[in-house]
This record gives C-alpha cells, structure tokens and sequence, in this order.
C-alpha cells in the first residue's frame, strides 16, 4: 500500500516537473489540461511575472532527468507486476521493490529540493498557501476533489 501511495506522489510529481518547464506561453492552455495547473498555482499564490519565471526555471532545470527519473519508475513498477503475477523468485521480486523504491526516493528528493530552492521566491503567506494546495485531496488524474455538496 505504501508503494501505491508512494507511486501515486511520484506521478504528481512528474506531471508537476513537466507543467512547470513549460514555456510560460502555453500556461494558458484552460482548465482541462495540464497546465491548467500551473494558472492555479499562479492564481492561488498570487504570483508575479518574476516569481513565475524563477519557478519555471528551477523545473526547466531538472524537466529530462524527471521524465527519464518517471520513465525508470513505470517501467520498474510494470517489471515488478510482471514478476508477482508469473511467480516470480522471491529475490528477483526483493530486488525489484527496492529499485522501485528507490526510484521513490530519488524523486522525492527532486522534489524536496525544488521546494526549498521556490521557498526562499515566495513570502511567507505564499509558502504558507503552497502547503495547503499541496495538502488537497486530489483525484488520480491530478483534479482537485470536488467540495462538500449541500
């Protein structure tokens, strides 16, 4: 359970690495697409042109090695799949948890150090409303979880 939870942050991750890097031109794309994301964040921060760019920029930086960091990942997750459903050796299976995991832990700590290099950008309001987008329940497919119905 913990690799499914673990998997899923990776997938926000890795979507959230590639809306960033893109050229702010193509944040405008509407709600129902990927960088829709990105013109909530702007919005919900209330981010400048100069605090956008930076962050665009940190993301940009590191954009191949996410996508190849999540190439790895789905095709070690398929591997291991592959590996419990066909019975695999127990080794081979031991094995490839811990690549997995690892991978996990690889863009985790991508992660980390993208927040603590946006930190110092954004004032403490900023940060503060940062946490709580992050802490939203969301639905697989990265939408925010619709509000309580009355």
């Amino acid at each position: 359970m913990v690799i499914k939870t673990a998997a899923s942050w990776m997938a926000v991750v890795a979507l959230g690495a590639t809306v960033l890097a893109s050229p702010a031109g193509t944040a405008s794309a509407g709600p129902g697409s990927p960088h829709g994301w990105l013109e909530r964040l702007q919005t919900k921060l209330e981010l400048n042109d100069d605090q956008m760019k930076a962050i665009q920029e940190i993301y940009a930086r590191d954009a191949e090695t996410q996508r190849q960091l999540f190439r790895s990942l789905h095709q070690a997750q398929t591997d291991l799949r592959r590996l419990a459903l066909n019975n695999a050796d127990p080794t081979l299976i031991q094995q490839k948890e811990t690549e997995v995991a690892g991978l996990l832990a690889q863009g985790l700590q991508l992660r980390v150090r993208h927040l603590q290099e946006i930190a110092p950008l954004l004032t403490q309001e900023q940060r503060d409303r940062l946490a709580q987008f992050h802490a939203m329940p969301r639905h697989p497919h990265g939408q925010p979880a619709p509000g309580p119905s009355s």
